[in-house]
């Protein structure tokens, strides 16, 4: 992974660190769930800059880019940060893609994006079926 002036190059070596199985992939719509949920929180009651808001969050990569959010950070300069916390990440398999999937949920956070644009760039990491079926699914929830 390279990061280039605000863009993340995926390479090869980014490949085999998101590698997963199907069934690992299928648990991520969950996870999506809880960071849009996560995304509403915010965009209802704000985020504030202490650490105690979120410190029941388990994964501590989304904890520390929730902190920086608090913290004011958006745009190149938390892009950056998050870049750097992802390419020195010892995670492997799933865990480093739910970190990717945590870094594209923060920075849409940070760039005030609503809840469809946030769906809509976190579903494409589960796959394009499972990613179709379940925008089908949050459709037909939605209309109802």
């Amino acid at each position: 992974m390279r990061y280039t002036g605000g863009m993340i190059y995926w390479n090869a070596d980014l490949a085999e660190k998101i590698a997963c199985t199907r069934q690992e992939m299928d648990t991520l719509p969950s996870h999506i769930d809880h960071l849009i949920e996560l995304a509403k929180t915010i965009d209802q009651s704000g985020i504030q800059p202490s650490a105690d808001q979120f410190s029941s969050e388990k994964d501590s990569f989304l904890r520390y880019g929730l902190r920086l959010l608090g913290e004011g950070f958006a745009g190149e300069i938390l892009e950056e940060i998050l870049a750097v916390l992802l390419y020195v990440s010892s995670a492997r398999g799933l865990e480093f893609l739910r970190q990717c999937i945590d870094a594209e949920a923060l920075l849409s956070i940070a760039n005030d994006e609503d809840q469809d644009t946030l769906t809509r760039k976190l579903l494409p990491y589960c796959g394009i079926d499972t990613a179709l079926t379940s925008y089908e699914k949050r459709n037909q929830n939605h209309a109802n």
